[in-house]
């Protein structure tokens, strides 16, 4: 694991630097408008609404697309938030900021759970969980880190090395699915809605009317055909061009959206590392699929 405020080595560019908070290594660079320890004590103590929705996610999981998802049905239509969903999310938006947005504020993150509000627990409200195999985690993750600018370009073997032990932006992916998992278990009288994107992908119609459901909405059939259309991957890229953008997006969020892609890249012996790594969570309540 690295220490705080280490130089990436490998192929990552050695003049980013990185700033641990509580064991989790978040870019100094984030243009919010505090030091990122005092952001994130700030958003344990925010004081949130009783119809606030959490949405929390690993990174390259499916969260711009369950935002999307969850944005429309909370409003009834299928139309688009005007904003891009890095302004709603927790870690990367002024405290002020996250304040002001209108209400049923969608309030996503890739934070594990306890860096977050607390009232989200005191409050019990709603949680979102969304979570992919993390085969094709990496993969998405290592074209996405190559558009970034002062990361520099990675190669999947050092992504592989760093992802397996949490030398990433962020968070390492067991613990922070063992984290999500042990929420749920202990607070199983707390609204908690679990789905996988590879089931979100095979059945969208079945997704959205349990997400419905979920959330205390009425939708027609129609809204659900209408939802589908409209979060079409291609759709949402077009769509984020006329939005208000987040002053930090410097990279393409969107690739492929598909599941498996991880065989065009990964190597037989750096699939088998990871089944290695993921059988960690086998007591856990997740369902991997590698292919549909």
């Amino acid at each position: 694991m690295m220490t705080a405020d280490r130089k990436i080595e490998g192929s990552f560019n050695p003049a980013c630097m990185w700033e641990e908070v509580e064991g989790v290594f978040l870019p100094t660079g984030m243009l919010i408008n505090r030091p990122l320890k005092n952001h994130i004590e700030c958003l344990k103590a925010l004081e949130m609404r009783p119809d606030d929705v959490i949405l929390t996610a690993f990174p390259k999981a499916g969260t711009h697309w369950i935002w999307e998802v969850t944005s429309m049905l909370l409003a009834g239509k299928a139309m688009y938030d005007t904003r891009v969903k890095e302004l709603t999310m927790m870690e990367t938006t002024d405290i002020e900021q996250l304040d002001i947005l209108p209400s049923p504020r969608v309030l996503n993150t890739h934070l594990p759970l306890r860096l977050l509000p607390r009232q989200i627990k005191e409050k019990k409200l709603k949680v979102i969980h969304i979570y992919r195999n993390f085969k094709d985690v990496l993969v998405s993750g290592y074209f996405h880190f190559r558009q970034v600018p002062f990361l520099g370009i990675v190669t999947m073997e050092n992504m592989i090395e760093m992802f397996c032990a949490g030398d990433v932006p962020g968070y390492k992916f067991v613990e922070f699915m063992m984290e999500i998992d042990d929420y749920h278990k202990t607070n199983p009288e707390d609204p908690f809605f679990l789905t996988s994107f590879e089931d979100a992908k095979e059945d969208p119609e079945t997704m959205i009317q349990n997400l419905a459901e979920f959330l205390g909405v009425e939708a027609s059939p129609q809204l659900f055909q209408d939802i589908i259309e409209a979060t079409n991957l291609e759709q949402m890229k077009e769509a984020d061009k006329t939005k208000e953008q987040a002053v930090f997006s410097i990279a393409n969020i969107y690739r492929k959206g598909e599941v498996g892609d991880w065989k065009n890249h990964l190597t037989v012996a750096q699939s088998e590392r990871l089944d290695a790594e993921v059988t960690q969570l086998k007591s856990c309540d997740y369902h991997f699929r590698y292919t549909l």
